[in-house]
């Protein structure tokens, strides 16, 4: 019988996994691997948000349901227990909004590529 998971027990592997994919499609900027960093970077963003308000619930709020879903990944658990709720929070928005950052440069890097080949511009001449 296959027990329930619920959505929160699959941020550690959809994290892990986006970052993995990422890596994996680094080195070009062609349009499929442009669009599978993207993707993966706003997963990732996603997870690390999810996290963020995770921990905001439980110091801010006090709901029970921030504290498992931050002590279910190590790495959280660790940053919880090193700079306390509040500041794992703030960790986690600031890496979430880094992971968006890249994405915003992989899709400029994928449009000057466009731009160069189509020989619109791009040098500066």
């Amino acid at each position: 019988m296959i027990d329930e998971v619920s959505p929160a027990d699959w941020l550690p592997l959809v994290f892990t996994t986006a970052l993995v994919v990422y890596a994996l499609a680094m080195g070009s900027a062609d349009l499929a691997r442009t669009v599978i960093r993207v993707s993966a970077l706003v997963c990732a963003s996603f997870c690390l948000t999810v996290w963020g308000v995770a921990a905001l619930s439980s110091a801010f709020w006090g709901t029970s349901w921030g504290e498992p879903v931050i002590a279910d990944f190590y790495a959280t658990a660790l940053l919880a227990q090193l700079l306390g709720m509040t500041g794992t929070a703030a960790v986690l928005f600031l890496l979430a909004v880094a992971m968006l950052t890249l994405a915003r440069r992989d899709l400029r890097r994928r449009r000057v590529t466009l731009l160069n080949e189509s020989g619109i511009g791009g040098d500066g001449v």
